[in-house]
């Protein structure tokens, strides 16, 4: 039996998803059309698509014109953050400086070189050692008019903190001043959607990224919400759908399918928030001492855990856990296959070997205390294995190999 516990990576679709997402492609194949096409079968097409950007727009707390469909998370991260450091730089010339953090999932991390290729100047949030970013009103006081774009992920993909997205847009005007007079901001919640009570409207970003596969829609879909009347440039003019930010014939069959996993994330929140703290609890009650919480459960989200371990070979830990049937991480999942420092762990003050040696496990609407209870009795050995190589490793370097 596979015991899956690598749910911030993806989430298994969810079956009344799947069945949406079936659905609609049957009646899209026995009704063909394009929803820009004006014939029946394009009309129809285009009530769907609709229907399903209403319904995203409710459980979002946004308004229907400012959903936009795209691939997903990390295409909406991509299009909200440059394309929103060049809106603010169109709106105001001198708005020259991108903040970002360093607890970013790559998909906003990766973007620092291309910014600065844009003439943009790229400076981090402070963060503490408890993987919190520290929003210094003062210190932002002196470079919120030389900014174009703010970025703060509601949920760190890999350790799971929480962190203050809203006090980043009141520090910065968001909720006081039009657009044209402070900077924009922007927020990846992809990872916050299970268990936060995510509103668009309540955290008062301009911006906000929602994913398909991190919440049991189809892979390939997700959202970017853009405040209405913002004009976000492109790179990918064409015909002008979803207002102008990202040409091309849309995926209607996976927009139903977002559409109905959202509304379901959203009804099965509060009864997943007490669960996923159970199995949190239980798995950090049957932790061996030489395995630690990264991060204060008190600051993180339930259902991502991160652990430091003692080894520098996360790669054979999995490995281990691998072989025994339980599927973890070492990780964003954008690394799989690159042993390195985890870069959000050094941020919070780690030696390398230090943010070598982690762990990320992350639990789903179909996570059980089984599943919790198998990592943990594999969890010694596969500790062991990533030992073993760090006593070879030891042995080489003092020259004790053949």
């Amino acid at each position: 039996m596979t015991h899956y516990l690598d749910h911030a990576a993806t989430t298994p679709i969810r079956p009344s998803a799947l069945e949406a997402w079936v659905e609609a492609q049957r009646e899209l194949s026995a009704h063909p059309g394009n929803p820009a096409s004006l014939h029946g079968g394009g009309r129809r097409a285009k009530r769907m698509l609709e229907d399903a950007r209403e319904r995203v727009a409710i459980a979002l707390g946004c308004e229907k014109p400012e959903v936009i469909f795209t691939s997903g998370a990390t295409e909406s991260d991509a299009i909200g953050v440059h394309g929103g450091a060049l809106a603010g730089r169109a709106l105001n010339a001198d708005r020259n400086t991108v903040l970002l953090s360093p607890v970013e999932h790559d998909a906003v991390g990766n973007q620092r070189e291309y910014l600065e290729s844009r003439g943009f100047a790229v400076e981090l949030f402070p963060v503490a050692s408890n993987g919190v970013c520290v929003i210094n009103t003062d210190a932002l006081a002196q470079v919120k008019d030389q900014c174009s774009l703010a970025s703060l992920t509601l949920v760190s993909s890999e350790i799971g903190t929480i962190q203050p997205v809203s006090q980043m847009v009141e520090a910065l005007d968001g909720r006081s001043m039009p657009i044209a007079q402070r900077p924009l901001t922007h927020t990846d919640a992809a990872q916050a959607m299970s268990l936060m009570d995510v509103s668009y409207a309540e955290l008062g970003v301009d911006l906000m990224t929602v994913g398909g596969h991190k919440i049991g829609a189809p892979a390939g879909t997700g959202v970017l919400v853009a405040r209405r009347g913002l004009k976000i440039p492109t790179d990918r003019p064409g015909g002008g759908h979803e207002r102008g930010i990202r040409s091309g014939t849309p995926d209607v069959a996976g927009a139903c399918a977002f559409a109905l996993a959202l509304e379901e994330t959203v009804a099965q929140r509060q009864e997943w928030q007490v669960r996923a703290a159970l199995l949190r609890d239980r798995l950090a009650r049957a932790l061996p001492d030489y395995a630690r919480l990264t991060v204060s459960p008190d600051d993180a989200l339930a259902s991502i855990i991160h652990l430091s371990i003692p080894t520098s070979h996360p790669e054979a830990v999995l490995m281990a856990m691998d072989m025994a049937d339980v599927h973890v991480s070492a990780g964003s999942a954008c690394h799989a296959g690159v042993t390195r420092p985890s870069d959000v762990v050094l941020a919070l003050g780690a030696t390398e070997a230090e943010a070598l040696g982690v762990l990320r496990i992350s639990t789903g609407h179909d996570t059980t205390e089984a599943d919790i209870d198998a990592f943990v009795d594999a969890l010694e050995r596969a500790v062991l294995a990533g030992q073993a190589l760090d006593s070879h490793d030891r042995d080489r370097m003092h020259g004790r190999t053949h």
